[in-house]
């Protein structure tokens, strides 16, 4: 953000202009930093909230207090491809600039993010799961189950023959090793053929997110009414500006 280090030893060299100098720089530079993430990001829309006051002095120190982000329509690197996740919001703290702002160091990371259930679909695309011998499944649909759980609705196949209708699975959700998360079936669907109890393992459904920067780490998952929410956290975090 070479502008706003500009702009705000411009402001610092004139005297300042006190308050309405620091809202109009503290303002402004909200603004470029939105903007940034938006191209850099590819995003849908972003929003930064620079904490503390005043903002002067923590611009010329390069330290931020706090500094909170929302980002709509990020789009997540995943095994599969990349999943849409509606919403982020993440609360950065003490964050400190180098290399002319082109470089973040922050003590301490937390947040949370919202999938919707329609975007974790498409990105689970129409690959078939191997449910049992000559029996498949192929992922129809996702919603809210109730008691914290995902409906998931399949369409199933036997020796390559369609079965009709779609058969609803319940499966609870969990974080695994920290940068994934799991879908695991709670029972199985009744196909109207006999299943060996490991068919259930064959519908669970794991994601890993594969750009979480270092040091953050997924902590929890659960189903709500409007889709998939993941709190995430991290400390120590170097993150460095680069285009996706």
């Amino acid at each position: 953000m070479r502008l706003l280090r500009i702009v705000v030893v411009l402001v610092v060299l004139l005297g300042g202009g006190g308050l309405v100098a620091d809202r109009w720089t503290h303002h402004r530079a909200e603004e470029e930093a939105a903007r940034r993430v938006e191209e850099r990001q590819g995003v849908e829309h972003a929003a930064v909230d620079i904490q503390g006051f005043p903002f002067l002095t923590q611009a010329v120190s390069g330290r931020m207090e706090r500094v909170d982000v929302r980002l709509d329509g990020y789009r997540a690197r995943t095994e599969q491809g990349r999943v849409r996740v509606a919403r982020v919001d993440a609360a950065l703290r003490g964050v400190r600039f180098d290399d002319d702002y082109e470089r973040a160091r922050v003590d301490k990371a937390s947040g949370s993010a919202r999938i919707a259930y329609r975007d974790l679909v498409k990105s689970l695309g129409d690959e078939e799961i191997s449910v049992a011998s000559g029996v498949s499944a192929k992922i129809a649909s996702l919603k809210d189950g109730g008691e914290g759980r995902i409906a998931v609705g399949i369409e199933g196949s036997v020796l390559g023959h369609a079965l009709p209708g779609t058969f609803t699975v319940l499966c609870t959700v969990s974080v695994k090793d920290g940068d994934r998360f799991v879908l695991h079936a709670d029972s199985l669907p009744d196909l109207g053929i006999p299943l060996p109890g490991k068919a259930g393992r064959g519908l669970d459904i794991e994601q890993k997110a594969d750009d979480l920067p270092e040091g953050v780490r997924l902590d929890s998952v659960r189903a709500a009414s409007d889709g998939m929410r993941l709190r995430f956290s991290g400390k120590d975090l170097d993150l460095r500006e680069a285009a996706r």
